[in-house]
């Protein structure tokens, strides 16, 4: 693809996209599970791309349900991919001679910066940015699996991931067939959140609706000021915003629940010399530094949260470049929390 056709893709899929955000508009495809590993003649299998951190469940939990469960429990379960490339080439060298029914794909993301893997081994994190260059430049490997077909079903279970149009193009995209076809794609627009039954071995897989609410880190507000603006934000949404936030518990308790996670940005720019960074001693001056890098504005913008909602860290540092070299440098970390109220669908 030349150039000048790469950016009229870009232009076009920015088009969409705004008009997407500005109507409104979820993009959301319907999924029953009733309708999966009905055919005996075919079998499913379920990737868990990543592990848990200490003190959380969400990988461990995944795998019981697609193990044990009566409607969604997968004949094969993958635990050795850790990136979309891992998967299209495990699905390639698959010497199945026939198309594999359901494919679950269970993974951490969510609709601000997109999944947490890289796209190919070794490579850039799966941001919704990412992902629409790595749509036009082309370096991952097609899907030529004998054992996915148009009939085949991919479920893409990450946190509200389905909301985020550059990731519904370019996952589209990533796992068309060979002869232009598609199999049947879903990708979640939920907070995905795997479930112990009460009094029971089985872990059931919740989807929920979600409202979040932005901050700097570590600048958390009043728990009263955050369920005043989400009341405001959200008036047509009836919930005890305030008793729901202040639950101690992360637990679902009569399908409503509270968790939050961090949004990082990082940017270094390397100078020719010390005396060649500029001092940048007060807030203003950093935050007019930041301001002035136009590719780290790029990334918060991609992002769509307020750079006032980040809390920055502007630093001088000694920098250790790609090949291996000491060299000085600025860099800027902003990181923002997003606190998310999550009603079960």
């Amino acid at each position: 693809m030349g150039l000048r056709a790469k950016i009229q893709v870009l232009v076009f899929l920015s088009v969409v996209v705004g008009i997407v955000l500005l109507s409104n508009i979820t993009w959301e495809r319907s999924y029953s599970p009733e309708n999966n590993h009905l055919d005996e003649s075919k079998k499913s299998i379920c990737f868990l791309l990543g592990t848990d951190n200490p003190g959380h469940r969400y990988f461990e939990l995944a795998e019981q349900h697609f193990l044990y469960d009566t409607q969604e429990r997968s004949d094969v379960l993958i635990k050795s991919c850790r990136s979309i490339e891992d998967v299209i080439r495990f699905l390639n060298d698959d010497n199945s001679n026939y198309p594999w029914s359901t494919i679950e794909v269970v993974l951490h993301g969510n609709p601000w910066n997109g999944l947490s893997m890289p796209i190919t081994n070794d490579g850039h994190r799966a941001t919704p940015k990412r992902m629409i260059q790595e749509l036009m430049l082309q370096k991952l490997p097609k899907l030529v699996a004998s054992g996915v077909d148009t009939s085949t079903q991919i479920n893409f279970w990450g946190c509200g991931i389905g909301k985020n149009p550059f990731i519904q193009i370019a996952l589209d995209s990533f796992f068309s067939l060979p002869c232009g076809g598609q199999p049947k794609i879903y990708i979640s627009p939920h907070f995905v959140v795997f479930k112990e039954v009460e009094n029971s071995n089985q872990v059931k897989r919740v989807k929920a609706s979600y409202w979040p609410y932005i901050f700097k880190r570590g600048y958390r507000p009043s728990n009263s000021l955050i369920a005043q603006e989400l009341r405001l934000q959200h008036p047509q949404i009836e919930l005890e915003w305030q008793n729901i936030i202040e639950a101690n518990d992360q637990d679902l308790k009569e399908g409503v629940f509270q968790n939050s996670f961090h949004i990082p940005v990082s940017w270094t720019v390397i100078y020719p010399s010390k005396d060649s960074r500029p001092q940048l001693k007060t807030m203003n001056q950093k935050m007019e530094w930041i301001k002035n890098q136009d590719e780290l504005m790029d990334q918060i913008n991609e992002l769509n949260i307020p750079i006032e909602k980040f809390h920055w860290t502007v630093n001088r540092i000694i920098h250790t470049d790609e090949n291996g070299q000491k060299v000085p440098a600025i860099k800027a970390i902003g990181m923002a929390t997003i606190l998310c109220v999550m009603n079960e669908v």
